[in-house]
């Protein structure tokens, strides 16, 4: 099963003009797509983070109430909050493994022409 990217890959990059899959063209273009997917679910990641605390300063009520006999601060922090960070992680190698298809389907493997 070859993972299909759910958005095109921005890079500066032409995909009608061939890499070498060992350059460091295609290098840099599968780092510099990854940092910007890594860079969006990190700061999610620090939302939800900081976005506890604040919760619990700025809606104390809401943050004490009882569901399934948690408050919701220990039922977030203590049951979703690690379900949370394996969503992001999945969505992360995901999302990376289909733009590294993606990229790859551009590029030139040894022994092959040029497109």
């Amino acid at each position: 099963m070859n993972p299909v990217p759910t958005e095109a890959v921005r890079t500066d990059l032409n995909p009608e003009r061939s890499m070498d899959v060992h350059s460091e063209q295609y290098l840099n273009v599968v780092m510099v797509t990854q940092l910007r997917l890594s860079l969006k679910l990190s700061a999610i990641f620090v939302a939800i983070l900081l976005g506890l605390p604040l919760a619990n300063f700025y809606f104390p009520e809401i943050m004490n109430t009882r569901i399934l006999g948690f408050t919701a601060t220990w039922l977030f922090l203590g049951v979703l909050f690690y379900p949370l960070t394996w969503l992001i992680a999945k969505i992360y190698i995901s999302k990376s493994l289909a733009m590294e298809h993606e990229i790859a389907s551009w590029a030139m493997w040894p022994g092959e022409e040029a497109k």
